[in-house]
């Protein structure tokens, strides 16, 4: 991509780093090859995602060693592959653990979202930008998991044996609505 993005937020870094390791961390992070990184190079290309993100250096450390911080300012694509190979391949066997959040947004406004850090998984979440349209013609949106409960729930209906006006529905589907429901 060839346009900026944004990112803010922190992912901390239990226990902190020793300089030795924070040293580590900053060289693989600045795409630097060097016998201290080319163990992690050789295990990354071998790994199940052997790609490593087009930009590097897009984070640092706080002086204490205990957050990663995204870098300031204009940065570019590619955040979260390099927290994924960094704790795969780096931290998670030095046994640190992260957790945090880091949203971005780009100068594209459809692009933007948040990377979630939670004991070592990282998983990235785009924003849903939607427009329904105007009043003469509105574009419902609902949620993709709700869409599947209600299907679920529909499904179950079966009117045999009911008064026109009765339908009877799978408690497990009823139950499973409250469920989603309830989380949003």
């Amino acid at each position: 991509m060839g346009y900026n993005v944004y990112y803010r937020g922190e992912i901390e870094i239990n226990p902190p780093l020793t300089e030795e390791h924070a040293a580590l961390v900053l060289a693989f992070s600045k795409g630097e090859r060097s016998t201290q990184t080319e163990a992690i190079y050789d295990a990354i290309a071998n790994s199940s995602e052997p790609d490593l993100p087009g930009y590097a250096d897009l984070f640092e450390l706080s002086e204490d060693r205990t957050l990663l911080l995204p870098e300031a300012g204009e940065s570019r694509h590619g955040l979260r592959l390099w927290l994924a190979l960094l704790i795969e391949h780096v931290l998670e066997p030095l046994s640190y653990t992260l957790n945090g959040d880091v949203e971005w947004t780009s100068d594209d406004a459809d692009d933007r979202g948040s990377i979630y850090v939670k004991n070592n998984i990282v998983e990235m979440v785009d924003d849903v930008i939607f427009n329904p349209g105007p009043s003469w013609a509105p574009e419902h949106y609902v949620d993709e998991r709700l869409k599947m409960v209600l299907q679920g729930l529909s499904d179950s209906a079966d009117d045999t044996g009911c008064s026109p006006d009765l339908t009877v529905v799978s408690a497990a589907a009823v139950a499973t609505i409250r469920t989603v429901l309830a989380r949003i």
